[in-house]
């Protein structure tokens, strides 16, 4: 089992949560939380993907990353009490569950291991990104976007393809879609990815890009 997999809830899990709070639908485009909201609760993403992020007074989006099901986020606000760092909107229609502190120690009486579950939680969101300034400091856009596919396939359900349309790699990366495509056709060329619509392929092992 993968670190991703041990830090997302199973399909049982999100079954179960679900018997015990209802989800909110939020449609394409619609904002599920606003930078500077208070943390009164973290989500769990039942059904879609959401996209995490910044956005700046100008209108210009800064992104972390894309949540999708089973992943959780807006713990750090909730456990600190500080207001939201970060502005989460659907990419597409999805489906989350707002755990609040009463849902939260329901679902820690009746089972001990959420509380390892949130602590692998966050520190995978550490993790990642450290990786992220790490990699902003030193490498091309080109090697960037090769350990993001890389990352985001081995958060995915086959471990070698992403399902992602060029805008949101060109966001998460902090770069125009036109580098966005030019790196895109890059990797292409030396054979370590094959792009579909809305998919892309890993053709090369998961292991980290040098």
């Amino acid at each position: 089992m993968t670190l991703a997999e041990r830090t997302r809830l199973s399909a049982d899990e999100r079954a179960r949560l679900l018997g015990l709070a209802p989800a909110r639908s939020f449609a394409d485009g619609q904002f599920v939380q606003h930078q500077g909201d208070p943390g009164d609760a973290f989500w769990a993403v039942m059904e879609g993907h959401v996209l995490v992020g910044r956005y700046a007074e100008d209108g210009g989006f800064t992104a972390f990353g894309v949540i999708g099901p089973g992943d959780m986020f807006g713990e750090l606000a909730f456990f600190t009490g500080i207001p939201r760092q970060a502005d989460a909107v659907a990419s597409g229609p999805a489906r989350l569950v707002a755990i609040d502190r009463p849902l939260l120690r329901r679902l820690m009486q009746e089972d001990v291991g959420w509380a390892e579950l949130l602590l692998r939680s966050l520190g995978r969101q550490l993790a990642v990104s450290l990786d992220i300034i790490d990699a902003e400091r030193r490498l091309p856009v080109v090697e960037r976007l090769l350990r993001l596919l890389r990352a985001m396939a081995a958060d995915g359900p086959d471990g070698a393809s992403v399902r992602a349309t060029q805008q949101q790699l060109a966001d998460l990366l902090g770069v125009s879609r036109v580098t966005l495509g030019a790196a895109l056709r890059e990797l292409a060329a030396r054979g370590l990815v094959e792009p579909g619509y809305g998919r892309i392929a890993l053709k090369a092992p998961l292991s980290p890009a040098g």
